[in-house]
């Protein structure tokens, strides 16, 4: 792989994410899967994973797709340097994925789903709009092959020296993401340790952007590691109907039969929304976090203790049920 891509090559990588984006109409896998062909890791169990984001976190409109998902890619091309500091170049690398999510909302006009796009996927209106209206859908292109290519920059970056005060790092009680799948993997064995060690990126709503709830995000991730799709082994036309099976549910407040991705990510969701008041990090602690520094601080303080536990309560009752 050449140090910086030529025009074509990065015209190629943008084509692909929106063949994936429109093939499997998920834009959290897109960017992810786009990530690791342009990388050369293939980590099908980490697409699996990624089905809830889609929509800005199933279909919700909060953090974009192409942000979590791609901030995942990120962590996933960056993992052998980071393993090489330990938890300091996690936090080295996450400067890097609050980069990315600040120039996309720089870039784009907003890291939110529904703020970008305009519309609601959580009433029919909106998602008749979406789909039926190709000036949305050819927005939403455009923007994951720009990010895409932005992010195969980052991944070619080296990592950044960490601050003075990553030590802290090492405490367990840390990463929010992370936090809630370990607790999900001690209480109903479902895990992956390869998702568990990436999703560092989801501190302080992604990046510590303030968006998606880094918490809320992990719950979506384990269950969809047991309901996700397994993207690249699926014919298209095997897509299709689980997206709107998947969309449809996100519409009503019956509990999904069967157990499905964005059905019982609505209930987890609803569930935790209530216990939080809010789904994204910025309103839920009531402030922006200026550096590592400072989030770290708020979490250690034990201020979001309660959000992990919600989280994690409801990702593992929605597995028990399954």
């Amino acid at each position: 792989m050449s140090k910086e891509p030529g025009f074509w090559n990065r015209r190629y990588w943008a084509a692909r994410a929106g063949y994936f984006l429109v093939r499997d109409m998920n834009c959290g896998q897109a960017s992810l899967r786009t990530v690791q062909d342009r990388i050369g890791k293939k980590r099908d169990r980490l697409l699996t994973a990624a089905t809830g984001l889609e929509g800005g976190i199933v279909a919700s409109g909060s953090t974009c797709g192409v942000v979590t998902g791609g901030s995942l890619g990120l962590a996933l091309a960056l993992s052998d340097a980071v393993s090489d500091r330990g938890p300091a170049g996690e936090v080295a690398a996450l400067s890097l994925v609050s980069e990315y999510a600040s120039w996309f909302a720089a870039e784009y006009g907003n890291t939110a789903c529904r703020k970008r796009v305009g519309v609601n996927f959580r009433t029919a209106r909106g998602q008749v709009r979406y789909f039926l209206g190709p000036d949305k859908i050819a927005l939403c292109v455009s923007h994951i092959g720009g990010a895409v290519n932005r992010l195969d920059e980052l991944c070619r970056r080296d990592l950044p020296p960490p601050p003075p005060e990553a030590a802290a790092a090492k405490d367990s009680r840390i990463h929010c993401a992370r936090a809630v799948l370990s607790e999900v993997r001690k209480r109903t064995g479902v895990s992956d340790p390869l998702l568990s060690q990436l999703s560092y990126v989801y501190d302080g709503g992604v990046g510590l952007s303030g968006g998606a709830c880094g918490a809320l995000v992990g719950a979506i991730l384990a269950i969809n590691l047991l309901l996700g799709m397994d993207i690249r082994n699926v014919p298209y036309l095997m897509t299709f109907k689980p997206f709107l099976v998947g969309h449809k549910n996100v519409l009503t407040e019956a509990p999904p039969n069967p157990p499905e991705p964005f059905g019982v990510g609505r209930i987890v969701m609803n569930r935790f929304r209530e216990s939080a008041g809010y789904t994204e990090c910025r309103p839920i602690v009531g402030r922006n976090f200026s550096s590592w520094a400072d989030f770290a601080a708020h979490r250690l303080s034990g201020k979001c203790d309660a959000m992990v536990a919600a989280a994690s309560d409801a990702a593992c009752d929605a597995i028990g049920a399954i």
